[in-house]
């Protein structure tokens, strides 16, 4: 049974994310996450955001990014999605990071931020859930 949820949508676009931060905290206070949990659930929000802008949508678009907060039996739950190209979120890439580089080491910081993570493709949107 979920004893809480909510929904959030904003563009796809860099000038949303702190609004998109601010209010996802603001809900995730009103469920009782503790402040340490409420960092780790923005870095993983950041982390899929900019990934949809850079490398689904290859830019900014007014195209929807939404997520959700669920609460079921004292477990948080994320759901993220977006409707970029087809990304399964829930294989680690190795190897794609040089250490002198910026980049490739968001999705193992995704996995290691959270209890699981489950992809799906619905409706021609990924769907990333992940428990805390």
């Amino acid at each position: 049974m979920t004893d809480y949820s909510t929904d959030i949508s904003v563009s796809a676009r860099y000038s949303e994310l702190s609004g998109l931060l601010a209010t996802m905290t603001k809900h995730a206070a009103s469920l009782g996450v503790a402040d340490a949990d409420a960092l780790r659930l923005q870095l993983v929000v950041e982390e899929l955001f900019m990934n949809t802008i850079n490398h689904g949508h290859q830019g900014e678009t007014e195209h929807k990014v939404g997520i959700a907060l669920f609460l079921n039996d004292n477990v948080l739950t994320l759901r993220y999605e977006d409707n970029a190209p087809p990304f399964d979120t829930s294989a680690i890439r190795t190897g794609n990071a040089a250490p002198d580089t910026l980049g490739g080491l968001g999705l193992g910081l995704i996995h290691g931020m959270g209890k699981s993570l489950c992809y799906r493709r619905i409706d021609q949107c990924n769907v990333t859930e992940i428990a805390f």
